[in-house]
């Protein structure tokens, strides 16, 4: 497929093909606004889909542009990957004219300046070191997350947009070619491609997959360690689903647990799972915080 063919692609429509729905409509349609499927808790739907021009952009993370850059950014892919993805999933025919339409012409097809400029502000690492900060710490505690066991999976980070001269910090937990950083007033990814981090445990049989770092360090507060014995999968993100698979189809795994969030991408997630287990046992765990958003928010209400 050809740069060119996979921009006429409607991408509403292709996250609609994802599970990915938006949460409200603006201007007669114009505008579909979601929660980000690139970064987590985007609990204000902050990532703008203009169908007309057919440009998306994430306010939480200022960045975006067409289609391609919005599967390379899902998917941790490089471009070809994306074209690849983009026609295999058929969405392609019959979408040229339409697309045409909806961006007036094939000056849209070509890309847009705006969204060109708005992708160009992604934010990049400066420094990492050993978790120290006291205001990242306060946050964990905040969170009911011991510390000390934290320190074992995270770091702290500086970071700040490409460009600018303003310079943050967060908690770093990797997360492929980056890493999801928090703070008490961000949660976003920070580096060139997301992707799912895996912790081997001894037990092999066992595979414990949470939809997030601090729901992950949750459950090793919870348990009073620093390890499990089971496997552990963080998904870093629900729209990274498809990259469990390899690990849930592994042979050595025979019991699978899930810990995802109480909203809809947890309820998607649940079911894609169910859905390609390939008869490994599947555990949904919610049931155990189910009046609450996730692990973490069950923990810390039920420990104030």
């Amino acid at each position: 497929m050809r740069a060119d063919q996979a921009r006429n692609i409607p991408i509403d429509r292709y996250l609609e093909s994802q599970g990915i729905k938006p949460v409200k409509t603006r201007l007669g349609g114009r505008e579909l606004w979601y929660h980000s499927p690139i970064r987590d808790g985007d609990s204000t739907p902050s990532f703008k889909v203009d169908s007309s021009k057919n440009l998306w952009f994430d306010h939480g993370l200022a960045v975006g542009g067409n289609i391609i850059d919005l599967v390379v950014e899902l998917c941790s892919c490089d471009v070809r990957d994306a074209l690849w993805r983009l026609e295999r999933s058929g969405l392609h025919f019959g979408t040229s004219s339409t697309a045409q339409n909806r961006n007036g012409g094939d000056r849209a097809t070509r890309g847009n300046s705006a969204g060109e400029k708005e992708k160009n502000t992604a934010l990049e690492m400066v420094a990492i070191k050993p978790l120290q900060h006291p205001a990242l710490l306060q946050y964990l505690e905040k969170r009911k997350i011991d510390p000390e066991i934290a320190k074992s999976y995270v770091s702290e980070i500086d970071f700040k947009r490409r460009g600018g001269p303003s310079k943050y910090f967060g908690l770093a937990y990797p997360s492929g070619d980056g890493f999801e950083v928090r703070n008490v007033l961000f949660k976003g990814f920070v580096g060139v491609g997301k992707n799912v981090a895996f912790h081997p445990g001894t037990n092999t049989a066992q595979l414990f997959i949470f939809e997030g770092f601090i729901d992950f360090l949750t459950y090793l507060t919870l348990k009073r360690k620093t390890k499990l014995e089971a496997s552990v999968l963080v998904l870093n993100s629900g729209a990274m689903r498809n990259r469990a698979l390899p690990y849930i189809q592994a042979e050595q795994v025979e019991e699978v647990r899930l810990y995802l969030d109480n909203d809809d991408m947890g309820n998607i997630c649940t079911e894609f799972f169910l859905e390609n287990a390939e008869g490994k046992k599947i555990a949904d765990m919610r049931g155990h915080y189910q009046s609450y958003d996730d692990l973490n928010d069950w923990f810390v209400k039920t420990n104030s």
